[in-house]
């Protein structure tokens, strides 16, 4: 299982990645907008999450043709070896995407709502596609049957391309997307701090440490 922290703000960020328990973090524009962090400071910012132990970190490249967008991801790509390049699953963004995975660049194909996008991501050597589960219930449609169908789909034609689903409501999301076999989940931190917080877990700790005092005396 990959768990990964969809934020841009390293205060929050930093001490969730010190627990080793998650695999990466996760961006894209409006993630940096809302954390202030400019493009400028990308280097910076993948070297202190990469330093506190994160194994990937993705960045989204922009444009509005496919040359754009390859370039400004190849750009993005030379960060680090560790950075995952991330392009919409648009025309212009697959075909940018096809030219990155020639050169060796590992790549995700995010904005994906619907089962034959992922056959796309698939077919352009995508290592990762990330459906929006939620955005898919708020549209009125089954998130979970949609993700599963797509899970489906790459295990039927045996690629090798990962589902990373984004776009999560609720830590339940995270058990209910893994019954169906999906591996990678990347989710906010604010959901990521309420998997720490079970009350019934806090409170038997809390004896535990109790006991361990009175029996230490």
């Amino acid at each position: 299982m990959r768990l990964y922290l969809d934020s841009a703000d390293l205060s929050n960020l930093l001490p969730l990645l010190e627990t080793g328990v998650f695999y990466g973090v996760t961006t894209n524009p409006l993630v940096l907008r809302e954390s202030r962090v400019p493009l400028s400071s990308l280097g910076n910012f993948a070297k202190a999450v990469l330093a506190q132990g994160a194994k990937e970190v993705y960045f989204q490249t922009w444009g509005e043709k496919p040359q754009e967008l390859l370039e400004r991801g190849r750009k993005l790509a030379h960060l680090d070896e560790r950075v995952v390049v991330k392009l919409p699953a648009t025309r212009e963004g697959l075909s940018a995407a096809a030219g990155l995975h020639k050169e060796g660049i590992k790549i995700c194909i995010t904005a994906v709502y619907t089962p034959f996008q992922v056959l796309l991501a698939s077919a352009v050597g995508a290592a990762y596609v990330a459906p929006y589960l939620g955005r898919i219930n708020d549209s009125g449609r089954d998130g979970y049957a949609i993700v599963s169908k797509m899970a489906q789909a790459l295990a039927h034609t045996k690629s090798s391309t990962e589902i990373l689903a984004a776009s999560i409501r609720s830590s339940a999301d995270l058990v209910t997307l893994a019954q169906d076999g999906i591996r990678c989940i990347t989710f906010p931190t604010r959901i990521a701090e309420r998997l720490f917080a079970e009350p019934m877990t806090l409170e038997a700790t809390q004896a535990f440490e109790q006991a361990a005092q009175e029996v230490a005396k």
